[in-house]
C-alpha cells in the first residue's frame, strides 16, 4: 500500500474538519447494499437497471467508483465498517475475546457438542462489545444510533446501537435451517422489504440529537421477489430471466432509500444529514447472461445464488468492488472520482473525523474528509486483500482457501497461495476480467508479493486465518 504524505494530508485534514465542525455535527446514515454489483447503477453506465435515487446520490455527492470492500462476503465485511478494523485485524482480537471467555467458563468442558456450538456462535457476536465502534465512539459527541437490516451479532446492543431492530435470536432454531436467518439478523431483515416504520419512528424521536442509523436492506440480496411495483420496468426489457430478478430488486432497494430521505427532508433535517453508501460484497450479472433455469435454486447453483462466476465469494474485482458514495447537500459538491483508490477501511475514520471524534489506534483505513472538499490528499497506489473462501460447485458458501489480491488502478493480481494458482488482469480495458495476462508480465509478480508480504506484516498476519 502506498505511503501517505503525512504533511499535506494533516494540514488539509485539519482545514477542512474546522469547516465541518463549525456547527452541530451532522446525522450519519449509512446506506448498505447487500450484494449490489458495481456496474448495476445508471450512474456507473448501465442501460438497463432501474436506480434514480441512488444516481441522484451519485450525482450530487463524492462517488469514488475505483472502491473495495475488505472482503467478498458480507459478515467480515460489515465488521469492518462497525469498528473500522480489516476482518484479518477483527478475527486477531476476536479469538483472543473467545479464548479468554473459554478459560473463564468453568462449564464450556462439560458442555455437549451442540452446546458448544451454541456457546461459540453467541459468544462469537457478543465480542463485539469489547471493540470500539461506530456507535460507541459516536456516543462520546452525544450521538444516538440505530440499526436495521443485516446483522450478523446476535442483538443490536453488542454494537453499542441506542435501539434497533434485531433484538437477539431465538437459539431454539440452532441446528434447523431457520437459524441461519435468525443469525443474518432476524426481525431486522424485515427493513425495507416489508416496513420501515421503526426506523422512521426513531427519526421521528431524535429529532433534536445528532443520529447515526445503520440502514441494511437484504437486498438486492436473495430471495428474489421484488413486487410488481419494482419488477413492472424489466417486463419488456430483453434481459435473462435472472438479470430480471435481480435488478427488480435493485429498484426495490432504490426505492427505499428514497422513502428514507423523503422522510429526513420532510422533517427538515435533509441539509444536516449525511448519507454514505457501499455495498458489503460485489455481485456479477449482466443483462443477457443466464443462471436461473428449471431446476436451479439458491441451494444448488453457485453462480445463481452468489453473483456469477466472479461475483460474491470471489477474488476478481468485481467479487469486492462497490462505488462508495458520500453525499451532504449543499456541504459536498458532486464529483465522480475515478482515480482514488478507497476501501470500505476508509468509512469510519471519515465519519469520526466528521463527526470531531478521535479515531482508535491502528485503523488501517484513512478519513476522506480532504477528497470530500476538493483538496490534496495523497493517494493509495495499491489495495491488497485476503480470502480464506473460494467459489465451489458443490457447497454454496465455498471451499477453504488461502489467497491474496493486490488492486491498483490498472491491474488487479489473484495468487491462490495454497494452489500456486496465479491470475492478472487490465481492469482498465478488462473491467470483467476476461483474459488472464499472467505469463504476459511475469516481472509484475514479485512486486505484488512484496504488497502482500508488507501487508500481511501490517496486519500482524502469521498465517491463514477464517475471517467468516
Amino acid at each position: 500500500m502506498g505511503k501517505l504524505l503525512a504533511g499535506i494530508w494533516l494540514l488539509s485534514l485539519g482545514l477542512v474538519a474546522q469547516t465541518a465542525l463549525a456547527e452541530r455535527a451532522p446525522n450519519v446514515v449509512l446506506l448498505i447494499g447487500d450484494d449490489h454489483g458495481y456496474p448495476y447503477f445508471g450512474f456507473m453506465g448501465d442501460q438497463q437497471v432501474v436506480t434514480p435515487t441512488m444516481d441522484m446520490i451519485a450525482e450530487g455527492g463524492v462517488a469514488f467508483t475505483q472502491a473495495h470492500s475488505t472482503a467478498s462476503i458480507c459478515r467480515p465485511s460489515l465488521r469492518t465498517l462497525m469498528t473500522g478494523l480489516h476482518p484479518v485485524q477483527y478475527k486477531l482480537q476476536e479469538n483472543r475475546i473467545l479464548e479468554k471467555r473459554r478459560k473463564a467458563d468453568k462449564n464450556y468442558a462439560s458442555l455437549s457438542q451442540k452446546e458448544k456450538g451454541m456457546w461459540h456462535e453467541v459468544e462469537k457476536a457478543a465480542a463485539m462489545r469489547e471493540f470500539d465502534t461506530l456507535p460507541k465512539l459516536l456516543a462520546k459527541k452525544g450521538y444516538v444510533s440505530w440499526q436495521g437490516g443485516k446483522w450478523w451479532e446476535n442483538s443490536y446492543k453488542n454494537g453499542h446501537f441506542t435501539e434497533g431492530m434485531t433484538k437477539g435470536w431465538d437459539m431454539s432454531l440452532f441446528g434447523k435451517d431457520d437459524f441461519f436467518h435468525e443469525m443474518m439478523g432476524a426481525d431486522g431483515t424485515e427493513l425495507g422489504r416489508t416496513t420501515m416504520k421503526p426506523l422512521f419512528d426513531f427519526i421521528d424521536n431524535n429529532q433534536d440529537k445528532p443520529f447515526f442509523v445503520w440502514y441494511g436492506p437484504m437486498l438486492p440480496h436473495t430471495p428474489f421477489d421484488a413486487p410488481y411495483e419494482h419488477s413492472k420496468y424489466y417486463q419488456h426489457k430483453n434481459l435473462s430471466e435472472s438479470a430480471r430478478l435481480y435488478y427488480s430488486n435493485i429498484t426495490w432497494w432504490d426505492h427505499g432509500v428514497g422513502r428514507l430521505m423523503d422522510h429526513i427532508e420532510s422533517r427538515g433535517l435533509m441539509d444536516n444529514t449525511l448519507f454514505i453508501y457501499v455495498s458489503d460484497n460485489g455481485w456479477e450479472q449482466d443483462a443477457r447472461v443466464e443462471y436461473a433455469g428449471e431446476g436451479i435454486t439458491y441451494e444448488n447453483d453457485a453462480d445463481f445464488a452468489n453473483g456469477g462466476h466472479k461475483g460474491k465469494i470471489g477474488m476478481y474485482d468485481m467479487s469486492f468492488r462497490t462505488p462508495i458514495i458520500f453525499y451532504w447537500p449543499n456541504r459536498i459538491q458532486g464529483t465522480m472520482n475515478e482515480t482514488s483508490l478507497v476501501t470500505s477501511e476508509d468509512i469510519v475514520p471519515t465519519i469520526l473525523n466528521l463527526a470531531g471524534v478521535k479515531s482508535p489506534k491502528g485503523l488501517p483505513g484513512y478519513s476522506l474528509t480532504p477528497l470530500l472538499q476538493g483538496q490534496p490528499m495523497a493517494q493509495r497506489q495499491s489495495i491488497v486483500g485476503y480470502v480464506n473462501q473460494r467459489r465451489s460447485a458443490t457447497d454454496m458458501m465455498g471451499e477453504r482457501t488461502e489467497g491474496y489480491y493486490v488492486r491498483t488502478l490498472r491491474w488487479h493480481f489473484m495468487w491462490f497461495k495454497d494452489t500456486g494458482v496465479m491470475e492478472l488482469y487490465d481492469i482498465q480495458v478488462d473491467p470483467r476480467s476476461e483474459r488472464n495476462l499472467i505469463d504476459d508480465y511475469p516481472h509484475l509478480v514479485e512486486g505484488f508479493k512484496q504488497d502482500i508480504k508488507r501487508w500481511k506484516k501490517k496486519m500482524k498476519m502469521k498465517k491463514p486465518i477464517n475471517v467468516s
